[in-house]
């Protein structure tokens, strides 16, 4: 194309954007600036300790075949799954009932240190085992090992002549018995979570390496 007709194609482009523009159709530039990309959320401490792990692959549901309502639903549905697997929870709680006994009883000597190491190992055990829930299984056996060992202590005291009276004013002892209950319920729902994740963790890294072998 020559200078000639470049230029005439200019004058024709203008007068033609002239037109457009006189009758108000002459459409504005875009000077929108583009919008930076969104940078990846690289998360906490927690996050970084803690990555992200996806559900266990080929379960069923475990819900499957519970069809409870109403009001008390979310008790019957962890009765549900209580009952659905209950070694994950009742092995692991005889195991925390080991352990509770041995922390308390020896809790100044290696005894002790080994039987805390045995209590929150069991309760993570339930939550690796307890797949369908592991807070749940965690709390369940840590529950139950608690009221074994409250069940054991207040049985050896009183076959000694032990009286209510020894152990205090009842809502004094009431009062400790929940405390420490609760505070076995957190330890369960931490021991489970972990648990439960260390499985789901486990698992993925294995699926991994099995697909960079292939």
């Amino acid at each position: 194309m020559s200078t000639e007709d470049r230029s005439a194609s200019r004058r024709a482009e203008a007068r033609r954007r002239a037109r457009l523009s006189a009758r108000g159709e002459l459409p504005e530039p875009d000077t929108a600036e583009p919008k930076p990309e969104p940078r990846p959320n690289r998360g906490g401490f927690l996050s970084r300790m803690f990555p992200p792990a996806p559900p266990l692959p080929g379960r069923p549901d475990p819900l499957a075949g519970f069809s409870g309502g109403g009001p008390l639903r979310p008790i019957t549905e962890r009765l549900f799954l209580l009952r659905q697997n209950p070694l994950a929870w009742i092995v692991p709680g005889l195991a925390a009932f080991v352990g509770f006994l041995a922390s308390f009883s020896y809790a100044a000597g290696i005894v002790g240190l080994v039987g805390t190491f045995v209590l929150f190992g069991s309760l993570i055990a339930a939550g690796w085992f307890g797949w369908q829930r592991p807070t749940l299984f965690g709390v369940a056996a840590a529950l139950l090992g608690f009221v074994i060992a409250t069940a054991i202590v207040l049985f050896t005291f009183s076959s000694q002549g032990a009286t209510p009276d020894t152990f205090g004013e009842p809502a004094a002892v009431i009062g400790q018995l929940v405390l420490q209950g609760l505070y076995q319920s957190v330890l369960g729902f931490i021991g489970g979570w972990y648990g439960g994740y260390l499985r789901r963790r486990q698992t993925q890294l294995s699926s991994d390496q099995t697909r960079r072998r292939r």
